[in-house]
């Protein structure tokens, strides 16, 4: 089919589509909640500006990252290469009941991470939001190699939130 010839599908055909190419629909499947509903570890960062009220930055962690004494040193070490206003962006670990909160950047810390941000942002969200995954902190601590991948994650990053001031 050329694209003179397109015609626009139906939802139904559209996601028959989608299937069969295996791609998966993304859907909101929570429902978004108020900023006052923002749990405590999110809650102790600076306030954002009234202009923009979501958050620069988000790093999202596997649960348990926080408790680890050398996952919580390599991610104080890789956020301090960010520049200064984003160094002190809260940490959430990932939780399935609470939605993370919005935010103009996400740094996602493993699979589960990633999924949830998949589960809970909109497309128009995901795609007006810069999102970095890189591995579990205890996966880059078992393999040191994989390190260079947090670097260049964290170069986009940088470069990113440059470009949106």
């Amino acid at each position: 089919m050329t694209a003179a010839g397109a015609r626009p599908l139906d939802a139904v055909a559209r996601d028959r589509v989608l299937r069969a190419l295996g791609v998966m629909p993304m859907t909101l499947r929570v429902p978004r909640r108020s900023p006052a509903s923002i749990p405590p570890s999110v809650a102790s960062a600076p306030p954002p500006a009234a202009a923009d009220e979501r958050i620069a930055l988000l790093l999202l962690l596997p649960a348990g990252t926080a408790a680890d004494a050398r996952q919580h040193a390599l991610l104080r070490a890789a956020v301090a290469c960010l520049p200064t206003p984003v160094q002190r962006a809260p940490w959430l670990e990932v939780d399935a009941a609470v939605p993370p909160p919005r935010a103009r950047a996400y740094l996602a810390f493993g699979h589960e991470a990633l999924q949830t941000l998949g589960r809970t942002l909109s497309a128009a969200e995901q795609q007006a939001a810069c999102v970095v995954g890189v591995d579990a902190p205890a996966l880059l601590l078992a393999e040191p190699a994989r390190k260079r991948s947090l670097w260049r994650a964290l170069k986009t990053l940088r470069h990113a939130l440059a470009e949106a001031g």
